[in-house]
């Protein structure tokens, strides 16, 4: 891939990123006003509300340019001016005091998924274009990194809401390599990300950095909130007995979770969320170590 075409697709994935948050924006104060009433935007009763959109101004103007050769362009319109569809329906119908019936909601709801999958879906190719697609799980690779964490430090210095990083290795995974063999670790290491994938929330991003390392990024998300919500992950994990061809397989991780602070260099914060995760691990694994002014114990192993 040449400079140029780089170029090109980062620019594409930093405006999609961009575009992705204006939408869920538009799409919290629509429910909003659906479930609480009150004064909504003009704009989402009109015929064309598709086009009014801070997502649809960019995707059907400048997006269009670097976006409408990808093979998803068309299906994502095609759910945009839907959800506006199903959309002007519901509000015309809180307008006039008419009850919403639940399956007009529900359709908003199925094409607001299938809308938010199709991004994915285009933002995921985006990314394997550049090559920062791990092959075997479908996750980021490292070199997706600092291009999405470089995102998260320029929206943290714009709303000043926190993102906290978490570093996972797998305790005691060479010894179930070996058990399992090459293809059998392989496919250990697929289940454990689609594991993460499954209990993330749709704006968190999860990366596979090496061998059986991943990072997580948890945008909007303080230490406090990180901890408790990655316990009960470590937790969730430790309980859980992946089906595999060699039979049930069951394993625990050390995690460091440290926030992701615009003050410090990317690979500094990188650094100091190994380290934390090297601590947890020489604890005994199984186990969260925070770091913040130093490292403190989040949760020791059962």
């Amino acid at each position: 891939m040449n400079e140029r075409t780089h170029a090109r697709i980062v620019a594409c994935l930093q405006e999609l990123d961009r575009a992705l948050a204006d939408h869920a924006k538009w799409m919290a104060r629509v429910n909003r006003q659906l479930i609480c009433g009150g004064e909504g935007d003009a704009d989402d009763l009109a015929a064309d509300a598709h086009q009014r959109c801070a997502f649809g101004t960019w995707f059907h103007g400048a997006g269009k340019d670097g976006l409408e050769g990808e093979a998803d362009y068309a299906a994502i319109a095609a759910a945009h001016e839907s959800m506006h569809s199903i959309t002007r329906h519901l509000l015309l119908a809180k307008v006039a005091g008419a009850p919403i019936a639940a399956e007009d909601y529900d359709a908003l709801v199925a094409v607001a998924a299938r809308f938010r999958q199709l991004l994915r879906q285009l933002e995921q190719r985006l990314m394997e274009h550049m090559g920062a697609v791990d092959k075997l799980t479908g996750v980021w690779n490292r070199q997706a990194v600092h291009l999405r964490l470089l995102e998260e430090v320029e929206r943290i210095q714009r709303t000043r809401q926190p993102c906290t990083l978490c570093y996972v290795d797998l305790d005691d995974f060479a010894r179930h390599n070996e058990l399992l063999g090459q293809k059998g670790g392989d496919e250990l290491i697929q289940s454990v990300a689609a594991f993460f994938k499954a209990r993330l929330r749709g704006y968190d991003t999860l990366f596979r950095v090496k061998g059986e390392e991943f990072l997580l990024c948890l945008p909007n998300t303080d230490l406090r909130q990180a901890a408790v919500m990655i316990n009960r992950l470590r937790e969730e994990l430790a309980a859980t007995s992946f089906s595999l061809a060699g039979g049930p397989v069951r394993l625990t991780a050390s995690i460091g979770v440290v926030p992701l602070d615009p003050v410090f260099f990317i690979d500094e914060t990188l650094e100091q969320a190994e380290r934390a995760q090297i601590i947890a691990q020489r604890r005994g694994g199984n186990s969260v170590c925070v770091w913040h002014e130093g490292p403190t114990d989040a949760q020791r192993r059962e």
